[in-house]
């Protein structure tokens, strides 16, 4: 079944056109609504204020961004009649980030987010922006490396299995993204940590991705830590020429700060394809 509706956030980053190019491909490829959700960095206005001349700096600030947010609205505007969509939808979230933006989420059935770059100020939103999404949207997201070019996804994916709950929902909101592809699922375990005794095995992972008519084998390895996995199922996507990883992400709210699982935390930040992340 394709995805009815995928959204796809937008910034004041270079890779924002990228992302948007990307989603609007799969919108198309899939008949689904695309939805623009713009969310940039907001200062605090109260940091304002502590400087001579509050007020003008405020609303020249304010103006540059809605300046900068109308030309991503024309050039999402143009991109969706390039691709010829006709069920499109732009949207603007200002103030709390990210709660604010989590709550547009949960409609979506696939997001399309970017990974952050340090070097590209126009691409910071708000501390672990990307990992909110990721672990309190509740949908999956499909998370774009700011460096490469990327014009398919899922034609020829690394699928990591360690029969867990999180990986078993990766498995299946990748479906469609994943039908008509070949897919090599990969079980990593770590040599200090015993599997959880109610893992699936691989060969569910195999059925399940059969049942849909998905091209499936299966690798196993072994390795000594979280950062060991993620570096393995990267080299492995690189011998076989994936275009995008398929995986469970770990975490969890703590106060205000996520705590990530050491392979999801690795993964966001040494990414070389997209990954579609579910939680």
């Amino acid at each position: 079944m394709p995805y009815s509706n995928i959204m796809v956030h937008l910034d004041a980053g270079r890779r924002a056109m990228h992302r948007l190019e990307l989603a609007a491909g799969l919108a198309r490829d899939h008949g689904a609504r695309l939805i623009g959700l713009y969310a940039g960095f907001m200062p605090d206005p109260a940091w304002f204020y502590l400087m001579e001349g509050a007020g003008i700096v405020l609303e020249a600030d304010r103006r540059r961004r809605q300046e900068i947010r109308e030309v991503v609205r024309r050039q999402f505007e143009a991109c969706m009649h390039a691709f010829g969509l006709e069920r499109a939808q732009w949207r603007v979230v200002e103030g709390v980030l990210p709660s604010a933006v989590v709550r547009e989420t949960r409609e979506a059935d696939l997001i399309v987010a970017g990974q952050y770059d340090s070097e590209d100020p126009g691409s910071y939103v708000a501390p672990q922006f990307v990992e909110s999404l990721v672990l309190e949207s509740g949908r999956p997201v499909l998370v774009v490396p700011y460096a490469g070019t990327f014009e398919t996804v899922g034609r020829r994916a690394v699928l990591a299995w360690n029969g867990s709950g999180q990986s078993a929902r990766a498995l299946h909101d990748a479906v469609p993204l994943l039908a008509g592809g070949a897919v090599t699922v990969i079980s990593v375990e770590e040599e200090l940590r015993p599997p959880h005794v109610d893992a699936s095995p691989v060969e569910q992972a195999l059925t399940a991705l059969g049942d849909h008519g998905i091209q499936a084998r299966a690798e196993s390895a072994l390795c000594d830590d979280d950062m060991a996995v993620a570096e393995f199922l990267l080299s492995r996507t690189a011998d076989c020429g994936a275009d995008m990883i398929v995986m469970g992400a770990y975490g969890r709210g703590r106060l205000r700060e996520m705590v990530l699982g050491g392979v999801t935390r690795t993964m966001l930040a040494a990414m070389t394809v997209p990954v579609l992340m579910s939680h």
